[in-house]
């Protein structure tokens, strides 16, 4: 009850706000369009002088409201489009109405642009300032637009409309990705390694409502950004400080008791300082009553002393608790027992998953001359994850009842202390134009893990397949010891890129890391004070990959791409008697097109051939080997397009065939020639989004998409197999001038399915039909 007044008094406060206006004031409105008539979105306005602004919508129409009277020059600028000023007057209680047009710049831009959607690799993850065409990798953008459209606050659901990545959240809160088969990826916040993923796979990750939008990069990636990106690269992107005032805010509800709050503002301390703010808090009883609780708060600064020097301060804050999830066990034919209600959850009510984390950010740049820049990212982060969950549910023989055979508890404490220095340099020899960066990273990484005993009567309980009673008695735990990594990798990097000629580019790159880790397990007394210290293990390796690949663009509309880039990740098994393993290596050979018309249409297609070498295997018998390797080819397409004014189109399909090979040497592998886990042969998703433009009916709308998610197997042994499934959703929707109204409906078929699994055979079933209505005001 008390949620629900906070919720209605802060919009009722917004709508007061909104509705106060000034006397002698007016209102600027207009559109923008290309010099072909297109509507152009994302289009900056800035009044010169009186620190007021706007954005164009996906119509290509802005508003700014409360003017005090006078002439101004309006600045008009969008990236990629020549920036124009245009005289205004404005007349108190009257609209003066602006239409404008903009040109294109005749130079190379970091944006591919399409009418509807912004597809761009930012700086953050392609470390030079040169278009996407022009680079020999695949990479896909999920905009804020379209997570808008389909209603989604979760990184998880987001990077469904990626081809080629398959989600999977678990445990209740856990995520993790398999990118073009392979679970090896490298999560970014703005650039920044998230270093959770590479040590346990998989970590929470909160609610995004600071979130701009989510970039995929696929495959190896270590030249720029080290070990462990195999299948590929996940950056997310957080809101920037803006020069012109804006703000937002959104409230929604749903099904399960869903509620939903964000805001955010931003704009100009003064003429130097600009600054962006944001919060939000997503709240679910949940389907199953699996609750979720994010709490989400961001602040950035940035400081602009001088032209071409930039300092970037950046802040995150959350505090995110779920109920934990261990699914519903299942027959080896991948059905339920019979009388097993699908809405039932058997985790005892007293586990939990509690997640904290602080990070920061600074980064300086700074415009040496004119071709030459250095930049410095220095980052810090504290994260706190605290777990404990009734995890493996056991069968009696006749089936009718479940035991919780294996509660599980651990507490991570990560933090990694990590610097970028980077020189980009532009030069030419003869006729070939080069892009050059020489960069040296740095991580510091502290990372502890508690562990200890569980103990009460309602360890190892028993409860009903039907009508469960899930509090089964006291159950708790105690710590008794910690495991400690220390890790700290060097990393010196190379890259040129090469413009030579008209029709042919070229990327090479090198980087040399060097790491060494530290491991040792200590015992500690309830106080977590530690009273006897374990052997230390040290596990020193280095590693060199490279990145090469070249694009030939015999017109301007269509190009062809290829690339060859290698992989590491430094191992950390120690077997019981001391032994120590190489790091594993892998590559990707990969082939590509892209064709572009206009700002109508682009789409990218993509076949691929990775290769995991150097798995260290259990061959039985306490006996480990590094024999053991799995390879993955397939292809991508993705097309986004907009054939309609108001009407847009994402949609993506992959197909990738992943296996394991046999044993390096005299081993027989058993497993040879079976799937990886959790990597389907189809993944396709779909989204069509269409506004009227004009007329009566002006600011209506209606959405519909699809999310397919082909059959794919719980284990290497692939046993148990989770069934193929197509998932249907929509929207309908009202645009009105600074606000929307959204009803979103997930699943409209009411579809039974399982989306992840845990110990092969407890199966996650997908949400069942759903809703959310949302309502979205910015000023």
């Amino acid at each position: 009850m008390m949620n629900s007044l906070r919720y209605l008094l802060i919009l009722i406060l917004l709508t007061s706000f909104s509705a106060y206006s000034q006397q002698n004031t007016g209102t600027i409105s207009g559109t923008v369009k290309t010099k072909e008539g297109n509507n152009l979105h994302y289009v900056s306005l800035l009044l010169e002088g009186a620190n007021l602004g706007s954005t164009t919508n996906s119509l290509g129409v802005f508003t700014i409201d409360n003017v005090p009277t006078g002439t101004y020059k309006l600045i008009v600028s969008r990236i990629g489009y020549q920036t124009i000023k245009q005289e205004v007057t404005v007349t108190a209680g009257a609209t003066s109405e602006v239409n404008l047009n903009l040109s294109e710049k005749n130079t190379r831009l970091n944006e591919i642009q399409v009418r509807g959607k912004r597809e761009w690799v930012s700086e953050s993850l392609n470390k030079i300032d040169v278009p996407l065409k022009y680079l020999p990798i695949t990479a896909n953008t999920v905009s804020k637009q379209l997570m808008v459209q389909r209603g989604v606050d979760d990184l998880g659901e987001a990077v469904k409309s990626t081809p080629g990545v398959r989600p999977i959240n678990r445990y209740g809160g856990f995520q993790t990705f398999h990118i073009r088969g392979f679970n090896n990826f490298v999560l970014l916040t703005d650039g920044v390694r998230d270093e959770r993923h590479n040590i346990s796979t998989s970590a929470p990750s909160t609610n995004l409502a600071n979130v701009e939008r989510i970039e995929v990069l696929k495959g190896p990636a270590s030249v720029l950004f080290g070990h462990s990106a195999l299948g590929g690269v996940i950056n997310i992107v957080r809101n920037q400080p803006s020069p012109v005032f804006t703000a937002d805010f959104s409230a929604a509800y749903g099904s399960f008791n869903t509620r939903r709050l964000q805001a955010g503002a931003g704009g100009p301390i003064n003429s130097k300082w600009s600054y962006r703010v944001d919060f939000g808090l997503s709240e679910s009883d949940g389907f199953r009553d699996y609750g979720t609780n994010t709490n989400n708060f961001y602040a950035a600064v940035q400081y602009r002393p001088r032209d071409g020097e930039i300092l970037d301060i950046r802040m995150g804050l959350n505090k995110d608790t779920y109920d934990t999830d261990t699914g519903l066990p299942v027959l080896e034919n991948g059905s339920l027992v019979p009388g097993m209600n699908i809405n039932n959850r058997y985790n005892d009510p007293q586990d939990f998953l509690n997640h904290t984390r602080y990070d920061f950010q600074v980064r300086y740049v700074k415009q040496l001359s004119k071709s030459t820049k250095i930049s410095n990212q220095l980052s810090y982060y504290w994260d706190d994850i605290d777990y404990f969950s009734t995890e493996e549910l056991t069968f009696n023989a006749t089936q009718d009842s479940l035991t919780r055979s294996f509660p599980f508890y651990f507490n991570h404490r990560t933090k990694p202390l990590q610097n970028q220095l980077e020189l980009t340099h532009d030069f030419s020899i003869g006729n070939i134009e080069q892009k050059l960066l020489v960069g040296y990273s740095i991580s510091l990484m502290d990372r502890k893990t508690y562990r200890g005993d569980i103990f009460g009567e309602g360890k190892f309980t028993t409860v009903a397949v039907q009508n469960p009673i899930l509090n089964q008695g006291y159950i708790d735990h105690r710590d008794t010891r910690y495991q400690a990594k220390l890790e700290n990798v060097h990393g010196i990097y190379v890259q040129d890129w090469l413009n030579i000629g008209n029709h042919l580019k070229a990327l090479i790159g090198l980087r040399y890391d060097i790491f060494n880790g530290t491991y040792f397990d200590d015992e500690v007394d309830v106080s977590r004070n530690v009273i006897s210290e374990g052997e230390k293990t040290n596990i020193p390796s280095q590693a060199l990959t490279y990145r090469a690949g070249l694009v030939y663009e015999p017109i301007e509309q269509f190009s062809i791409f290829s690339g060859y880039s290698t992989y590491f990740k430094p191992s950390r098994r120690i077997t019981g008697d001391g032994q120590v393993f190489d790091p594993e290596t892998g590559f990707q050979a990969e082939i590509g097109s892209r064709y572009y018309l206009s700002t109508y249409l682009t789409m990218t297609l993509s076949g691929f051939y990775l290769r995991k070498n150097n798995i260290v295997e259990n061959l039985g018998g306490g006996v480990f080997r590094q024999v053991g390797s799995a390879d993955s080819k397939g292809v991508e397409i993705e097309v986004n397009a907009s054939p309609l004014d108001g009407f847009t189109i994402n949609a993506g399909y992959a197909y990738t065939d992943i296996s394991i090979r046999e044993f390096e040497g005299d081993a027989t592998n058993p497993l040879a020639g079976n799937r990886i886990a959790y990597a389907p042969d189809h993944l396709a998703n779909f989204w069509a989004n269409y506004e009227i433009p004009k007329g009566l009916l002006r600011g209506f709308g209606i959405s519909a998409g699809l999310y397919h998610t082909g059959k794919n197997f719980t284990a290497a042994n692939n046993t148990y197999a989770l069934p193929a499934y197509t998932i249907l959703d929509g929207s309908i929707f009202y645009n009105f001038g600074k606000g929307e109204i959204r009803l979103n409906i997930n699943n409209i078929t009411d579809q039974i399915y399982f989306r992840d699994a845990i110990y092969g055979n407890q199966f996650f079933p997908g949400l069942t039909r759903n809703y959310l209505l949302t309502i979205r005001y910015r000023l």
